[in-house]
């Protein structure tokens, strides 16, 4: 049986989700913002967000994949579920978690040639310690020791993921 330690609770993360949006909202001022979540790790994350921002405020969602066939590589590929051009958008790319930040790095520089008005990246989790390239979150909701961690749109084993609270899974 899996055991799940809570670590922030529903209103310690909503309390979070409001300071993030109103921090976006002072930062863009009137302009239109544009959440990129990526999936699916960052659903539960870009719905509340997307509310907490006010404004003009539009989404999108992408999934990033290891290609499976290159074995040992960190090969990536980037799907784009819906067919928005960003140029002359402030964007804002939505993780789940960030620890390596190979992936952020990566869709950083993918989507940079699209010419954005400005490229942001929120971390719902945030652990810089475990960086391997050179990156910073621009906001983040919470810093993070190692482990494994569930709930609020994150899934362990396909699982957990409705938890309205994150945990350490043990």
């Amino acid at each position: 049986m899996t055991e799940i330690r809570r670590v922030f609770e529903a209103d310690a993360i909503a309390a979070r989700v409001r300071d993030l949006g109103a921090a976006i909202r002072a930062d863009a001022g009137d302009a239109e913002v544009f959440l990129l979540g990526i999936l699916k790790g960052a659903s539960c994350f870009l719905a509340d967000l997307l509310r907490a921002i006010g404004g003009d405020v539009s989404y999108g969602f992408i999934d990033v994949v290891r290609d499976a066939a290159d074995h040992g590589s960190d090969a990536l590929e980037i799907d784009f579920l819906s067919h928005t051009d960003i140029r002359g958008r402030h964007v804002f790319i939505l993780k789940d978690v960030v620890t390596t930040g190979v992936i952020e790095n990566y869709l950083l520089t993918q989507l940079r040639v699209h010419a954005p008005a400005s490229l942001r990246l929120v971390a719902l989790l945030d652990r810089p310690d475990a960086r391997t390239v050179d990156i910073t979150a621009d906001y983040r909701a919470f810093s993070i020791e190692d482990g494994i961690y569930a709930g609020y749109g994150l899934e362990h084993e396909s699982r957990f993921g409705n938890l309205g609270w994150i945990g350490r899974v043990r």
